[in-house]
């Protein structure tokens, strides 16, 4: 259950959140299971929040900083998280269909089990370090894509696609 405290603060805005943020920087906000669906979140510090099972459909995270965030099993569908932190971010079985992950950074990003499908938009999107290994609905079209390293972790069925791709080169 979220803090009452904390989902009076986020409902009053960004800018509010924000300045809380600076004011408390040793708190960290506790909005897991809150149903935040559809808020404006630009450029918010959410750093190392308690989003565990958070309603975040259709909400707008372009540029927010979620670095260290555990947003286990959050639902993410047709969320805007371009531009955004969440680098060592927990995503483990998180919903994310449809959402916008271009430019997104998730070096070291924790997504397994998370729930992505071909609408779910990716483009220069780090994935570095991340681990995806029993994420579903990955396309190797999709990985691509994104910026990976040998530390990258992908799905069985992905490796193994993208390793036909590789062989039909010759």
């Amino acid at each position: 259950m979220p803090n009452e405290e904390h989902l009076k603060i986020i409902k009053q805005g960004v800018n509010a959140w924000n300045q809380w943020r600076e004011e408390n920087p040793d708190t960290i906000p506790d909005l897991s299971q809150a149903d935040i669906r559809g808020y404006q979140l630009q450029k918010i510090n959410l750093e190392n929040a308690n989003l565990k099972e958070v309603k975040l459909q259709h909400s707008n995270l372009t540029g927010a900083n979620l670095e260290n965030a555990n947003l286990n099993k959050a639902k993410l569908l047709e969320t805007n998280l371009q531009s955004a932190n969440l680098k060592n971010a927990n995503l483990s079985g998180a919903g994310l269909l449809e959402s916008n992950l271009q430019y997104a950074d998730l070096d070291g990003a924790k997504l397994n089990g998370a729930q992505f499908n071909e609408e779910t938009l990716f483009n220069q999107t780090n994935l570095k370090g991340a681990q995806l290994e029993s994420a579903t609905g990955l396309s190797s079209s999709q990985i691509t894509l994104c910026l990976t390293d040998s530390h990258t972790q992908l799905p069985d069925y992905l490796e193994e696609e993208l390793d036909d791709d590789f062989l039909l080169q010759f």
